[in-house]
């Protein structure tokens, strides 16, 4: 079971400490490419790059892990460029 984080549209920690990244769902809302990075850092956009998003103009993706992503530092969403929403799942 996962817990679901929403995004608030900016850089933000979704995690502190150890978890897992189970997926996430991102839309691009601005009509505009959009590029997002997930990384296992607790509060910063540096590390591990656990995951890379690039969405075109009002593209949306929606990934699941079968077997989640370890995180052992944390999740951090950096929002690269564009406007963004959407939820996180960790566990």
């Amino acid at each position: 079971m996962s817990d679901q984080v929403a995004l608030t549209g900016a850089d933000q920690v979704i995690r502190t400490g150890s978890a897992y990244l189970a997926g996430y769902t991102i839309r691009e809302t601005a009509g505009a490419a959009a590029a997002v990075r997930i990384y296992d850092n607790a509060s910063a956009a540096s590390g591990v790059i656990l995951a890379a998003v690039s969405l075109p103009a009002d593209g949306s993706v929606d990934v699941m892990y079968p077997s989640s992503l370890r995180a052992l530092h944390g999740v951090f969403v950096d929002v690269v460029s564009g406007t963004v929403e959407g939820s996180v799942r960790i566990g």
